[in-house]
């Protein structure tokens, strides 16, 4: 018994920590976007702001897998109702990307294609992996020792959440694929960046947030 409690707090501990790095990586990206697009250093900031952009999504993906894998444990029933939780990889490649495509710009190695690129690659991430973080607050919404009010509120955030995250992986896409054929390409990518900066500071605030909720009942 005690093993399996300390498992489940490490996982979790685990969860929330991937978390925070997730919006502290969203804040970072939000306040450099700013600064970029108030002409301070543009081109050098949009370069950064993507590396930031890059550490939050591998930490989103990697706070999805931790509290999927967490959740379906003793619950095989669940995972062949609602299929494999790949889909959160997708957040890891496009954060691995991003970061080495910011790296290379930061080095002036053609840095607005490359800043624009990353930009499609993080909105085609969190497009892909919209079903995994709706799936894992699903997960969280039907365990059987969850308190009613949280399965409420994670079901409600599940959609609220899936819905907000596709359309900002699709606006990414949109505005870097702009970038990429030259209309103000460091301004979409700096407002593509900003918007993905926005939502995972939301996601992992509201991860946080359910974590404690189960926390304290």
């Amino acid at each position: 018994m005690s093993v399996t409690q300390s498992a489940t707090f490490e996982g979790s501990s685990g969860s929330s920590g991937a978390a925070a790095a997730e919006a502290i990586g969203g804040v970072a990206a939000i306040v450099l976007t700013i600064l970029g697009l108030a002409h301070v250093a543009p081109v050098f900031l949009v370069a950064i702001a993507t590396i930031a952009i890059g550490v939050a999504l591998l930490a989103q993906g990697s706070t999805i897998a931790m509290e999927y894998a967490r959740l379906i444990t003793g619950r095989g029933e669940t995972i062949i109702s609602l299929g494999g939780g790949s889909t959160w990889s997708m957040d890891l490649l496009a954060g691995a990307a991003g970061i080495v495509l910011g790296i290379l710009a930061l080095l002036n190695v053609t840095p607005v294609v490359l800043v624009a690129i990353a930009a499609i690659a993080f909105g085609g991430g969190l497009v892909l992996s919209t079903g995994a973080a709706a799936q894992v607050l699903i997960l969280k919404a039907t365990a059987p020792s969850t308190d009613e009010h949280i399965r409420r509120l994670a079901a409600e955030t599940a959609s609220t959440s899936a819905v907000a995250q596709g359309m900002t992986g699709l606006s990414a896409v949109v505005l870097g694929i702009l970038a990429l054929a030259g209309f103000s390409s460091i301004t979409l990518v700096l407002i593509a960046l900003l918007a993905s900066g926005v939502l995972l500071v939301m996601n992992g605030s509201t991860v946080s947030g359910l974590m404690l909720s189960v926390f304290r009942h």
